[in-house]
């Protein structure tokens, strides 16, 4: 006989039975005898029969299907179902029996597919999420990362038919964040454990899509972390933070977070060392000014760089922070140790290391000469006199260099400025700054405009002053 019809026969009899206490006896009996078997098929069809339902009794679904998912969840690190009936520990014991094997992984697999690829009914939502949850788990196990992420992604968190409380919703955004960020690393043991996110937040290189969606959902989990008091939580929360900042190329932020992070006692030391590592790479390439002289001044005095960090690290720290010129070689050096998305091309041509390292060469130019041409900038930074020139011009008008341009002359002249024993605050020719003036993002049409604008009010106002002390007739 056809299994399927056969089960098709035995759930069409159980559903007949008009007594609710036994028909719940009728379907946990046949429940057994399917894990028992352990058809995937057949196992996925009995979950149907509940899941699809729009008739089915409330008392019986729900105890019946609980039943289910706390059997094909049974060894599984995922949140458990209300223990309504006091039962549920049976129904683990009967699936790590069935699931236990290389095999029985692969029917549970293949069951909770056969249920989640259905359009389930709203009233099974609480059992359905939790076999999501499942699902998500098993994935992560076999390192598909997007996956798992997506199967989180289809739990319905907001406007569903049941309430979830934020610390549900938190813990669901984290996790999908946690696995966009794994995703494109598929080498690395899965652990639930403090260190295993250390690795994966230091050492993945998130799909720039996958970046996008995690940026997304850790704006959601943004909104709800101020209810947590877990501290596993939170500091999952800012080492996302800081590898999201990372990989958006927003590498001041990055090091700062990389460095509050690396004094967390709850972490190991050598992880910490690693979030320390992680600030000093990433602050070397934040674009030069009082925020990035600020970071480099607070890594210099931390103690940990100079004596456990390798040397080509710390040396790198300490000449940005000093304004010393930096040679190719020493660039090359510490390039090699660079993620994928640290080396990306930036507009107007190289990486971004080439990129700050430029511009901090510009600055430090400043302690040697009183000026420069752009021909001998240009060799210095490896680049035609024009962009070289182009580069201070930018710099000057971002407030990142004190100086200013002769261009009939074609020299850059630096304005003078003092110093500090940390070197603070005057990375790219700066002097000490107390605020930072933000950066607006306007076309070079707009500046134009703004210029031309600028001008004609003070020819106008001079016309003024002119007629009013009879200078000239009108």
């Amino acid at each position: 006989m056809d299994v399927d019809t056969d089960l098709g026969g035995r759930l069409q009899a159980a559903s007949a039975i008009a007594n609710q206490r036994d028909r719940i006896d009728a379907y946990l009996s046949l429940l057994s005898s399917l894990l028992t078997t352990a058809n995937a098929s057949d196992l996925a069809a009995f979950g149907r029969h509940f899941t699809t339902s729009t008739s089915m009794a409330m008392v019986v679904g729900r105890r019946v299907l609980g039943a289910y998912v706390s059997a094909l969840s049974s060894g599984l690190d995922v949140p458990t179902l209300p223990d309504e009936a006091g039962d549920n520990a049976k129904w683990s014991e009967l699936g790590k029996t069935a699931f236990t094997s290389e095999a029985g992984e692969d029917v549970r697999r293949a069951a909770i597919e056969g249920v989640l690829d259905s359009d389930p009914s709203g009233w099974c939502e609480e059992q359905t999420t939790a076999l999501r949850h499942a699902y998500a788990c098993i994935l992560t196990r076999d390192e598909d990362w997007l996956g798992a992420a997506r199967a989180l992604m289809n739990i319905p968190l907001d406007g569903g038919s049941r309430l979830v409380p934020d610390d549900e919703k938190l813990a669901v955004y984290m996790k999908i964040v946690r696995l966009l960020l794994e995703y494109g690393c598929p080498t690395l043991a899965v652990t639930r454990s403090i260190p295993f996110l250390l690795h994966v937040l230091l050492a993945n290189t998130p799909q720039c899509g996958e970046s996008g969606r995690a940026q997304t959902y850790f704006s959601r989990a943004s909104l709800l972390i101020h209810t947590s008091k877990d501290k596993e939580m939170n500091l999952s929360y800012r080492l996302s933070q800081a590898r999201l900042f990372d990989f958006g190329a927003r590498f001041a932020e990055a090091a700062q977070k990389y460095h509050e992070v690396s004094f967390n006692n709850s972490i190991d030391e050598d992880d910490r060392l690693q979030m320390l590592s992680a600030a000093v790479k990433t602050s070397i390439l934040a674009p030069s000014g009082p925020q990035r002289s600020r970071i480099l001044g607070s890594l210099n005095r931390d103690e940990r760089v100079q004596a456990n960090l390798p040397p080509y690290l710390s040396s790198m720290l300490r000449k940005m922070l000093l304004e010393r010129i930096v040679r190719p070689d020493e660039v090359h050096e510490f390039e090699r140790s660079l993620e994928p998305h640290q080396r990306a091309t930036v507009e107007g041509g190289g990486t971004v290391l080439e990129r700050a390292v430029r511009e901090h060469n510009v600055g430090a130019c400043a302690n040697i000469y009183d000026n420069v041409g752009f021909d001998a900038l240009g060799e210095l930074l490896g680049l035609d006199a024009a962009v070289a020139e182009a580069m201070a011009r930018k710099m000057i008008e971002q407030g990142r260099l004190r100086a200013w341009i002769d261009q009939p002359s074609s020299l850059l002249y630096f304005e003078s400025r003092e110093h500090n024993e940390d070197g603070e605050a005057v990375a790219g020719g700066l002097g000490i700054e107390r605020v930072d003036n933000p950066i607006e993002p306007v076309t070079w049409t707009e500046r134009w405009d703004d210029r031309i604008r600028a001008t004609s009010l003070k020819v106008e106002s001079l016309a003024e002053i002119l007629q009013q002390r009879g200078l000239v007739s009108v």
